[in-house]
């Protein structure tokens, strides 16, 4: 696997090939220079071979010219003399050749001008003999050492001949030993070579293979991303042009061509063709941008109009950068995003803002009115309640008194009513300025405030160590008020009214429960009563507006404490839930995030 790996790997390819490329180049040139030895060797062979055959037939000659000369003494038949001695044409010819062959061995070189020598002496005798055969006083003794003299001296030629032809016999059969050695060495050579260049061949024929196949996959996959592309591009509602500044050539993808409302490649892309889709409107603005960006290499970014041939108008985002291809040449890519549905809802949105503003200007009124004109008349009424009551209420019938009960009592609420809906207003509309808030210090407000409360139920109220995080002072006060008024509101009647604050753990429960990914991300502060409670199943409607629970007149109440609460949490970026059984009290849990979440 980790061979395939590395044989997939180019680089380490390439480098095999390189050092398989080298050793076939040295054996190549081994083998070559080995080719070059053999046919020096058998050029020697050749030579010396040659060398033999000729200092043979040159003794040869010599030996035949001395039978001539004697059997012309024994007969006196001049046809024995014929053209010899007088001609050494072919002798002469045959030193020439030797000289030749022998001209790269000095030593060999030397023996033939010897032997010339020799021959040149010999032709001497013969000559001599000849003079004294023709003598008129022939002296035979004198003949007989002539005779003897040249015989002496044709035996020493021979000797000196088969010295060199021996001589030239063992070089050949060194150098017959030698050529067999290199002609085995350069057939080992040539078969290294061969297997070399097989392998050569069938690591390239593998590794074209697998580049044709990597090649086909490749293709297989950039034809399924250009698919996908075009796909993704119908489905996103854009499409993406290219121009290449060298060739002037234009390319648009098929859903270019849709954004102009006709189907894909209906004509060839230029900027001629596509302009006829602009907005007149738009269309010398767009023109002038995207000469001005070519001609100044600067990416672009503008908005204009398609008109379709159905006369339908899309809005469009043109966004141009320029880059380098394979080639080097300079190019620009753009693309065209249809926001026409986000042109409409940003339309839609600028109105439906108009609206909001007007409904917050009257909201603001409202508020002014309920703060304010509303709280007075309603001070009035309650003033004069008071003063009736002091010095009126003695003199009225029981049914009266009943009746100015109920009146006070409805004005009372009428109070608290317009007070929790400040209060809410103010949760939706107020400053959300975030600071590091100590809850303890909020917390000893709170009970400060509600101390008239406290002492009226003989409440016990533990508080344990809350944590400092960064929030809305005022309404992490009105937060705490809330709850803790509630856990006294519905406290039971004969027993005093227990409530718990404290901060504790996340439990593993309330991470899956709630989606926390990670339990330090939140604090949890936990409040609970042992009061009157409630069914489970209306946990998340005691939150909602208005929402009363409990009917009885003695549970005063609004319906918008909760609201209230609820509204505070959501404005922190956290979230609250409660859990209650009937006459078992209630748990209020609030997870507020930690500073960096807010």
């Amino acid at each position: 696997m980790k061979f395939s790996g590395l044989f997939k790997n180019s680089q380490v390819f390439k480098l095999a090939l390189i050092v398989a490329i080298l050793v076939v180049c040295y054996f190549g040139s081994k083998f070559f220079s080995q080719m070059q030895k053999l046919n020096s060797t058998l050029e020697l062979i050749a030579k010396s071979n040659e060398t033999q055959l000729e200092l043979e037939k040159l003794l040869s000659i010599i030996n035949s010219y001395d039978y001539s000369l004697r059997n012309y003494i024994i007969t006196k038949d001049d046809s024995y003399l014929e053209d010899r001695f007088l001609n050494r044409g072919i002798i002469e010819k045959g030193i020439k050749k030797l000289k030749l062959l022998t001209a790269n061995d000095s030593i060999r070189h030397k023996d033939i001008l010897t032997f010339e020598k020799l021959i040149n002496y010999r032709f001497k005798l013969f000559r001599d003999t000849y003079i004294a055969v023709k003598s008129s006083n022939l002296d035979k003794r004198g003949l007989d050492y002539k005779l003897m003299r040249s015989n002496d001296y044709t035996e020493k030629m021979k000797l000196f001949v088969y010295k060199i032809i021996y001589s030239e016999r063992l070089k050949t059969k060194f150098q017959n030993s030698n050529h067999q050695f290199e002609l085995q060495d350069s057939l080992i050579t040539a078969f290294l070579l061969i297997i070399l260049s097989l392998l050569i061949l069938l690591l390239s024929f593998n590794k074209t293979n697998i580049d044709i196949e990597e090649l086909k996959q490749a293709n297989d996959k950039l034809m399924l991303l250009n698919e996908s592309f075009n796909t993704a591009e119908k489905t996103a509602g854009f499409g993406h042009w290219m121009v290449n500044l060298e060739t002037n050539k234009y390319t648009f993808s098929d859903n270019l061509y849709r954004l102009m409302g006709v189907e894909p490649n209906a004509f060839e892309p230029n900027v001629e063709n596509s302009i006829k889709y602009f907005h007149p409107d738009d269309l010398e603005h767009a023109k002038k941008l995207h000469t001005d960006s070519l001609k100044k290499q600067e990416a672009t970014s503008f908005f204009f109009r398609y008109l379709t041939p159905d006369n339908e108008v899309r809005h469009i985002m043109a966004v141009g950068s320029f880059t380098k291809d394979g080639n080097g040449d300079l190019i620009k890519i753009g693309v065209n995003y249809d926001i026409t549905n986000q042109y409409k809802k940003t339309l839609e949105l600028e109105e439906n803002n108009k609206e909001l503003k007007y409904i917050n200007t009257e909201l603001e009124s409202f508020n002014n009115i309920v703060s304010h004109d509303l709280q007075e008349p309603l001070r009035k009424i309650q003033m004069f309640i008071s003063r009736l009551e002091e010095k009126e209420f003695d003199a009225l019938s029981q049914q009266g008194r009943d009746y100015f009960s109920k009146i006070r009592i409805a004005a009372n609420r009428m109070q608290t009513l317009l007070i929790d809906l400040v209060n809410y207003s103010r949760t939706i509309k107020g400053d959300k300025v975030f600071v590091e808030t100590d809850l303890n210090k909020i917390l000893v407000e709170t009970i400060q405030d509600l101390s008239t409360n406290v002492e009226e139920k003989n409440a016990v109220i533990h508080i344990g160590k809350l944590p400092t995080l960064k929030a809305i002072p005022f309404q992490l006060k009105q937060l705490f008020i809330n709850l803790v008024s509630n856990s006294l509101k519905y406290s039971k009647d004969d027993v005093i009214p227990q409530i718990s604050i404290t901060s504790d753990k996340i439990t593993q429960e309330e991470m899956l429960e709630n989606r926390i990914a990670n339990e330090n991300d939140y604090y949890k502060i936990v409040i609970t009563d042992n009061g009157i409670g409630f069914k489970q199943e209306f946990a998340e409607k005691i939150f909602l507006l208005f929402k009363r629970l409990e009917t009885d007149p003695k549970y005063a109440g609004t319906g918008l404490g909760l609201a209230i609460c609820s509204r505070i949490v959501d404005n922190h970026k956290g979230f609250i839930k409660v859990k209650s059984e009937p006459n078992a009290g209630a748990k209020f849990s609030i997870f507020l995030p930690k500073g960096d979440l807010v």
